[in-house]
């Protein structure tokens, strides 16, 4: 990980980039600022027990938090504007600790450098703030302008626009990141998750998202919640030496070796008395990070976010 001056200020103008999109918001997160808790119970199926000592992936179940969430900086924005969604999980641990999961619904990161991402933020919001200034369209084509070789990720982002969707519960969210699952022998195994869910009753494929409430989404979740379980499966990939640790663009082959390690269930809403702190590097005992330069910068620029907004 750089620790050097130049890169230690990366966090602090990414989330100044991140304000120039489409304003300030007080107390709100500088992404995926709309959200919604529950309770819920994971259910581990031991099968990571020959690859991780991990507590919550043993045999116990599990008490967890989770937060489903828009992309925007925006906490009022319309939930059918948002190009992605987020499902971020903190785990809590028998010994009082939390181990994270912070997941999307793209399957990779635009690039593998926090240098370049920051570039890519400030390019976006080039001469122009706030969301009636900024031409997000021309943003994304000076983008790509710069960095040809990011089209893959900014298509799949375009695809997510064409057909939002009708239900967090039908939706697959990918922690993006490799991690190292550590067993009792101390063998390392280069993994990435992925939560499936656990399809039930298909929202109707001709419900036009634009003309429904601005909060269809959770108020679609609720209603599913009080008519049954809405649940998910955390899958682990297996990676092999060939596949990369520390690229998040990569998502890897998708024939590498899937094991269903757990499933957690939504028990009920929360109000949470203060807004939570998701960081993808607290992971616990049995689960080590990898050198993905963008793990460790999400840390750092989090950090920020979260302390602006406690301050505000």
């Amino acid at each position: 990980m750089n620790t050097s001056n130049e890169h230690s200020t990366l966090p602090t103008e990414a989330v100044d980039a991140l304000e120039n999109i489409e304003g300030r918001f007080p107390r709100s997160r500088r992404a995926h600022a709309k959200g919604i808790y529950y309770e819920a119970i994971f259910k581990p199926t031991g099968n990571a027990k020959p690859f991780t000592i991990a507590e919550h992936l043993q045999n116990e179940e599990i008490p967890v938090t989770v937060r489903f969430s828009n992309s925007p900086p925006n906490p009022s924005a319309a939930d059918f504007l948002s190009p992605a969604k987020g499902m971020s999980v903190h785990f809590h641990l028998p010994d009082g600790k939390t181990s994270h999961l912070v997941s999307t619904t793209v399957p990779m990161f635009v690039t593998k450098s926090p240098e370049t991402f920051v570039d890519m933020l400030k390019t976006l919001t080039a001469d122009k703030t706030g969301l009636d200034k900024v031409d997000l369209g021309l943003g994304i084509v000076n983008i790509l302008k710069k960095y040809p070789d990011r089209k893959n990720i900014f298509a799949a982002l375009k695809e997510q626009m064409k057909q939002p969707p009708t239900s967090y519960a039908l939706l697959n969210y990918y922690p993006i990141h490799a991690f190292y699952f550590v067993n009792k022998d101390g063998k390392q195994q280069a993994i990435k998750y992925e939560w499936q869910p656990v399809k039930l009753v298909e929202s109707s494929s001709n419900l036009d998202v634009s003309k429904s409430s601005p909060n269809y989404l959770s108020e679609d979740l609720n209603s599913r919640l009080a008519n049954g379980p809405v649940s998910f499966n955390l899958v682990i990939r297996l990676g092999l030496d060939s596949d990369s640790t520390d690229d998040p663009t990569d998502p890897w082959p998708d024939d590498r070796e899937k094991i269903v390690v757990g499933q957690l269930t939504l028990l009920k809403a929360l109000q949470p008395k203060v807004e939570l702190l998701f960081d993808p590097t607290i992971v616990g005992k049995g689960i080590e990070l990898t050198n993905d330069p963008i793990l460790h910068f999400r840390h750092e620029a989090y950090s920020v976010s979260y302390n602006r907004r406690n301050n505000e």
